[in-house]
């Protein structure tokens, strides 16, 4: 971890960083996903403000859930 500055930080540091964080959370998240689909377990999703799973349950969602799934993997 970096030593605290006794300066001000530039926004391009401040964005920098920012991304840096988001990216360790991405590769969290998906990580986490993978491990419950190996289990198993479904993950849930929120599109256009519907609930889906990344499960097929072949409900009137499947079309929905298949475009996730697409764009997950």
């Amino acid at each position: 971890m970096k030593t605290s500055h006794n300066r001000p930080w530039s926004q391009a540091e401040i964005a920098k960083q920012a991304f840096e964080m988001l990216a360790i959370g991405n590769v969290a998240a998906r990580r986490a996903q993978a491990k419950n689909r190996a289990m198993g377990i479904a993950n849930y999703y929120s599109i256009a403000g519907r609930i889906v799973s990344d499960a097929d349950t072949g409900t009137q969602d499947s079309q929905m859930t298949r475009s996730l799934q697409s764009r997950l993997t």
